[in-house]
């Protein structure tokens, strides 16, 4: 049994959403401000919280004029069946994958429909406005018709009414036929799946907290837990032990330290007391384990001569992998010990590789199910602990590593661009790459696992052909900042520069039209004499060797002159646009590649000789030969910087830079 699939609908940026999740672990990653901390939110409310309370503030800004027309709608007299549909609720809906020939458990209350071959269960959750309670949520607020400026003051009046006249709705719903459906109290869904999470923001580096706040803190969950009537026989042995070790010292405590703690009171019978009859005053001291682990218990490291190091000396990445691990086992062994097994147990895990390393992110996402395994293993003839793992993440490593149909990918795209009014898209890559081969998709795993995976975190991409290219590209970026003040500012949106050679270019189109990632392709032209004939000066070439070129233009005239006539409609494609190697001047020389290009465009800077087409474009080969590509990128991107840019990079630079800028952030976008 797992969840298999989640819908959202109007809340925060996830208006309207439907995310897949994976048996075992789904990674969630998406640039800041796309919704993935929200997905963790509305889980946790309708999930943990047994009376989940809203705010104007959590439905989507999406859903706003939708309660003005309900009040439009009751002022015009219609029934109150057309203004409930009209008041948005925040709603989940969770659909639960379950094996028919197996016990049902928690989740038999939730499965009403009468198909013998069904194997899935729907659950919807809802925070809707109370059955007859219109008149009361929209009871006092005036008849003037909602203006810009009225508006303010009606949403004052639902801020303060939605947390009284809102509440939680649960059903089981028949997935063939919606009409059929049953209401569940909350208890059965609590009873179902379980949650567990381990937040983002976890103290480790705050110096205000306590050595004890953290890690001694989970050790008094493990053994409360541990002391439960349902829990694993060792783990209540060891809670014994320990309450045992308390009461021996419990009882020299009774016998010795409160006899000698008695003669610091002062004598009180100088004024009389006790008197006749009097009680006489006692001293106790009671030990508690509990509070000995919360309060007087600090972990410690393993030190040299006997001194040992406090928690707070440990570097912060393995204090935050001990947390995750303590944590994790925690959540198992209340799991256990809980008399009514669950049916999932759902556990979110924010920015796990806060502190960590990139080798050490990379393993904690590898080891994440090797955990689950052996902690499972301790109990090899009791069910399989049911726990369904998502993780989000800004780490391109742990991206990097996870697989690829276990990636989701959260974007947030404006959908009234004037109001600045945004939702989330969640992007399935297992879907997203449904029409590329196996090879390909294979290539772009290994690709993206090998180099740092910044296309899930970025505003805008650049793929470049090769070294060169990649090593001067932020020296052009830079130097075109300078010259044009007019040109929006690229080196300050979130940009990645990824050198793919232009043999592989065109298998990440399908990626990035995917990503809807606004993205320039740099390729060269790659002149040759013939189809499968040997490389050539442009001018004396009639087709490309360029993989990347030949699959952009495929339906269209992909020969060199061919190339050379192509517009900026033509070179673009959606929210991608390909540049490659044009004429500096109107019927002038052509490089082949990016140094020759360079070279041309700087022929003074370094002596190209001829008068003609065919003459220069030998010359700036010959000069372009004697240079070693690396040596040459780095001479003229550090050592001498006296040059302007090629004109194919200029027009592909101020494209991206000008088209599509992302907008800010504003109330009501949280994560």
């Amino acid at each position: 049994m797992h969840i298999q699939k989640v819908t959202i609908k109007n809340f925060r940026l996830l208006a309207n959403t439907e995310l897949v999740l994976e048996p075992d672990s789904t990674v969630i990653v998406g640039r800041n401000n796309s919704g993935k901390t929200s997905l963790a939110e509305i889980i946790r409310r309708f999930l943990k919280d047994s009376n989940p309370k809203f705010q104007i503030e959590d439905f989507s800004n999406t859903s706003y004029d939708h309660f003005c027309d309900a009040w439009q709608a009751k002022n015009e007299g219609k029934n109150d069946d057309e203004i409930r549909k009209l008041i948005p609720s925040i709603e989940l809906k969770l659909f639960v994958h379950y094996d028919s020939k197996l016990p049902l458990g928690p989740l038999s209350e939730f499965v009403i429909d009468l198909e013998p071959e069904s194997t899935q269960a729907l659950i919807t959750v809802r925070y809707e406005l109370k059955d007859g309670g219109i008149e009361a949520f929209f009871e006092g607020i005036s008849s003037i018709p909602l203006t810009n400026e009225t508006r303010p003051s009606f949403f004052r009046v639902l801020r303060e009414r939605i947390p009284t006249h809102f509440e939680t709705h649960i059903w089981a719903e028949d997935p063939s036929d919606a009409s059929n459906r049953k209401k569940l109290p909350h208890t059965a869904l609590l009873s179902l799946v379980k949650t567990g999470f381990i937040n983002a923001q976890r103290g480790l580096d705050d110096e205000t907290y306590k050595e004890t706040d953290l890690l001694a803190k989970i050790l008094e969950n493990l053994f409360t837990t541990a002391q439960s009537p349902t829990a694993n026989q060792k783990d209540k042995e060891v809670a014994e032990s320990l309450q045992n070790a308390v009461q021996t010292i419990q009882e020299g405590i009774d016998k010795d330290f409160n006899i000698k703690l008695k003669k610091l009171l002062p004598t009180f019978k100088d004024f009389g007391y006790p008197g006749l009859g009097g009680p006489e005053m006692q001293t106790e001291t009671t030990l508690d384990a509990k509070r000995l682990l919360s309060n007087h218990t600090k972990v410690r490291y393993e030190g040299y001569g006997g001194v040992h190091l406090p928690e707070s000396y440990n570097g912060l990445g393995s204090r935050n992998l001990i947390f995750i691990l303590l944590q994790l086992v925690g959540f198992y062994k209340t799991y256990r010990a809980d008399s009514k097994s669950c049916g999932v147990h759902l556990i979110f895990i924010e920015e796990p590789e806060a502190h960590l390393h990139p080798q050490m992110q990379e393993v904690f996402i590898r080891q994440l199910h090797i955990i689950k395994d052996n902690l499972n293993a301790e109990h090899p003839d009791d069910t399989p602990w049911p726990v369904q793992f998502i993780v989000s993440t800004h780490s391109s490593h742990i991206a990097n590593e996870a697989r690829f149909e276990t990636i989701r990918y959260f974007l947030a795209s404006p959908i009234d661009k004037i109001q600045n009014i945004r939702q989330t898209k969640i992007k399935d890559l297992r879907q997203g790459t449904s029409k590329t081969s196996p090879e390909n998709k294979e290539f772009l795993h290994q690709y993206l696992t090998l180099t740092r995976c910044d296309l899930f975190f970025a505003d805008k991409a650049i793929l470049v052909e090769g070294l060169s290219e990649r090593l001067m590209l932020p020296v052009i970026i830079q130097k075109l900042e300078n010259s044009a003040t007019e040109m929006p500012k690229l080196s300050t949106q979130y940009m990645t520069i990824m050198e793919v050679g232009g043999a592989y270019a065109h298998i990440f189109f399908e990626l990035l039209e995917f990503l809807e990632l606004r993205s320039l392709i740099i390729t060269d032209i790659d002149s040759v004499e013939k189809a499968g004939g040997k490389a050539c000066a442009v001018h004396e070439g009639t087709a490309t060797s360029n993989a990347c070129l030949k699959s952009w233009f495929k339906d269209t005239d992909h020969s060199i002159s061919g190339l050379l006539t192509k517009n900026d409609a033509e070179k673009t494609n959606g929210k991608m646009r390909i540049t490659f190697q044009r004429s500096e001047s109107r019927d002038g020389p052509c490089g082949r590649t990016f140094e020759d290009a360079f070279i041309l465009a700087n022929e003074q800077v370094f002596g190209v000789t001829g008068s003609s087409i065919k003459e220069k474009e030998s010359s700036a080969r010959e000069i372009a030969d004697k240079e070693k590509k690396s040596t040459f990128a780095l001479k003229y991107a550090i050592k001498e910087t006296d040059w302007v840019p090629p004109g194919y990079l200029v027009d592909g630079v101020k494209w991206l830079a000008i088209t599509d800028l992302p907008t800010e952030n504003v109330a009501n976008t949280s994560t």
